[in-house]
């Protein structure tokens, strides 16, 4: 037969038992409800803010700061369209900043229906149905079978370079384009936003004087409304105004 003192502390030792068990109910009952509901977004130029916020945390589990918190031990990660990586830091029970690091594309090419992005390197870095605003369309060059995450197999490597050069020229001055296209012989023509106007570069020698012309000229042709084509492509220091034309649609 037991003992009063051993009865008392088997009591105890019981009530200890039970108050660790609830204890670590309720703190699974609070990670399961602590939620993460003001999102400070860093970062992102392809996405709005809300639209970044809805891909990454998309469902309640997405969202929860406990998950949160054991997904970024883990680095379990998503894969998104033209984000590289993303962090996600909590700042609070119900708050975080998310910092994203997006994939940066310079042009893209229609190939089988979908749109495929690519970057400074000539990688291919997503392929998507939607048309992404402010990356213009490669037009012209040849191609052969794509892969996504290698380069676009195409003949002339410097095309690449060419882009880059073109598409840093026209957002210095913030002038958009629906596409640029290239000739056989590498001869460039930028059709502008809106598709109204289109301007004959020629080669990628001078590109940046041309497109700073074209920045001086464009608000006139916008101002008049006039649509038609601009001849830049014998524009050089030396010949100047004698080299520029515009024709009439």
């Amino acid at each position: 037969m037991k003992s009063k003192q051993e009865t008392d502390y088997n009591k105890r030792k019981s009530i200890k038992h039970w108050i660790i068990v609830l204890i670590f109910l309720i703190v699974i009952l609070l990670a399961v409800r602590l939620r993460i509901t003001d999102v400070t977004v860093k970062g992102t130029k392809t996405y709005e803010d809300a639209e970044a916020v809805s891909l990454i945390f998309e469902n309640y589990w997405d969202s929860n700061t406990f998950v949160c918190f054991v997904n970024g031990l883990l680095n379990k990660k998503k894969e998104l369209p033209f984000i590289a990586d993303y962090d996600i830091v909590l700042t609070g029970l119900n708050s975080c900043d998310l910092i994203v690091y997006e994939k940066t594309p310079v042009g893209c090419i229609m190939y089988m229906d979908s749109y495929m992005y690519f970057d400074k390197d000539g990688i291919v870095i997503e392929s998507s149905e939607e048309r992404m605003e402010g990356v213009p369309v490669i037009e012209g060059i040849s191609f052969g079978h794509i892969v996504l995450g290698k380069e676009l197999p195409v003949s002339s490597k410097t095309v690449f370079s060419d882009v880059m050069n073109v598409t840093q020229q026209l957002d210095i001055y913030g002038i958009k384009c629906e596409s640029i296209y290239y000739s056989d012989v590498m001869e460039i023509t930028v059709t502008l936003e809106g598709g109204d106007i289109e301007v004959e570069l020629g080669t990628n020698a001078n590109i940046s004087s041309k497109i700073s012309v074209l920045n001086d000229m464009l608000p006139e042709l916008r101002e008049k409304g006039l649509k038609g084509t601009l001849y830049l492509n014998n524009y050089s220091e030396t010949s100047k105004d004698e080299a520029i034309s515009f024709r009439i649609e």
